[in-house]
């Protein structure tokens, strides 16, 4: 069997997704052989080799800006928004050239097991640079040592100017971003016949491959995570969430792309409902005028479902836009059944909107008083039950997906359309 190398890239507080990938591979059975990371990926590296996930589980779970920071460098007990986050870490910068990473080491230092680290037979790798001399640095565990590793993890997770440089033997530190914030090559370095690689599209430098004749698996967040520089519980949570299930679905045990269903689950509805789907679509679209489908053939999905048979991944990309356009929690594994019948109780819940109303706000760029589309959907639902499609055809241009969403709807309830 070829040896399996997991590079963890660095990320901040998106790194709580990590964890769920590594859940989820655990669930899968993939035996890591080693682990490289960078920044918050050294930090839960460390937490894969000790095998201590369910402690990484627990601190990132209740994980605060009480946890990473001290109370002089934070108003911890203030619910900060974004700006003044933001506003916080550059004044620390200025006055005091940075935030201080004691608190950081502190946790490192209550979480980590020399004993279970040293002997685990998963080799480790980190990734931090050296700003004194201007050279990035590559510590594997056979150079670190009970005294040293957590000066070179605190290094790595040092993300300069937010944080201070980390001083080791009087020289200045960063975080390995500065160099390579997705370390594959050291894994394949240390002997990785394959990796599996976790980018959480953070800033920092990424490292073209060396051997691009190892094969990478790449798991890379489908939705949209929080600030890197926001520390918060509940934002953790769901960043695990998303990455045990887009793990899953890389692996092909879950299905969807943004939002998530049991294996198997989007087919059965693929099979159910596309033909009837299509045939709606078609008696809709019977309705208008060539200028008006010639100004929608511009886009490639209504040229999919108007003129060739739509694919599995067009049809779907309307199931979930509807689910997306609800506001459905987007980290929930879902049942369709469940899932559509919650379509349809939205749908009830929801009043129709003057249309007329909303492309004059738009037109005025009243963007933060649109109406949401869940009640442009509703507007075109009840207009083509109600035989009254064609007068919404200035209307469809700027609202493609939410038609395309309204013909779904009526499909799923078994409305029989005689336009």
């Amino acid at each position: 069997m070829s040896k399996l190398g997991l590079a963890l890239s660095g990320g901040g507080s998106k790194g709580a997704y990590e964890i769920g990938v590594c859940m989820a591979l655990k669930k899968l059975n993939k035996k890591i052989d080693i682990v490289t990371g960078t920044s918050i990926g050294a930090i839960n590296g460390v937490f894969i080799v000790q095998n201590d996930l369910r402690k990484a589980l627990k601190l990132w779970k209740k994980i605060s800006f009480k946890t990473i920071y001290k109370e002089n460098d934070f108003p911890l007990d203030k619910n900060m928004k974004l700006p003044e986050i933001y506003t916080t870490y550059i004044k620390n910068f200025i006055n005091d050239g940075g935030t201080d990473a004691s608190k950081l080491r502190e946790v490192f230092n209550k979480n980590f097991n020399a004993k279970k680290f040293f002997r685990s037979k998963i080799d480790y790798g980190l990734v931090t640079y050296n700003l004194t001399q201007n050279i990035p640095v590559f510590k594997e565990k056979k150079y670190l040592n009970k005294d040293n590793i957590a000066d070179y993890v605190i290094a790595s997770a040092s993300c300069y100017p937010a944080f201070k440089p980390h001083i080791i033997n009087n020289e200045m530190y960063i975080d390995g971003g500065y160099y390579d914030n997705l370390p594959i090559n050291l894994a394949i370095g240390m002997g990785a016949e394959e990796v599996i690689a976790v980018d959480l599209r953070a800033i920092g430098l990424k490292k073209s491959l060396t051997d691009k004749n190892i094969p990478v698996t790449y798991i890379i967040p489908r939705n949209h995570l929080s600030s890197f520089l926001i520390f918060d519980s509940n934002s953790a949570k769901q960043s695990i969430r998303f990455g045990y299930n887009d793990t899953m679905k890389t692996f092909n045990k879950l299905d969807g792309d943004k939002l998530t269903f049991k294996k198997g689950q989007l087919v059965k509805n693929y099979n159910k409902y596309n033909e009837k789907y299509e045939k709606n679509l078609h008696k809709v679209f019977n309705n208008f005028k060539n200028d008006l489908l010639t100004k929608l053939f511009k886009s490639k999905l209504f040229e999919s479902f108007l003129i060739k048979k739509a694919t599995y991944n067009d049809f779907n990309y309307i199931v979930e836009k509807a689910g997306l356009f609800f506001g459905f929690e987007e980290s929930t594994i879902y049942k369709i059944n469940t899932y559509n019948k919650g379509l349809l109780s939205q749908l009830a819940n929801t009043e129709a909107v003057d249309i007329n109303k909303t492309v004059s706000k738009i037109k005025r760029k009243e963007i933060d008083k649109l109406i949401d589309s869940r009640q442009i959907i509703k507007y075109f639902y009840d207009s083509i039950l109600e035989g009254e499609i064609t007068k919404t055809t200035k209307f469809i241009p700027i609202f493609m997906d939410e038609l395309l969403v309204a013909i779904y709807l009526i499909t799923i309830k078994g409305k029989y359309l005689a336009l």
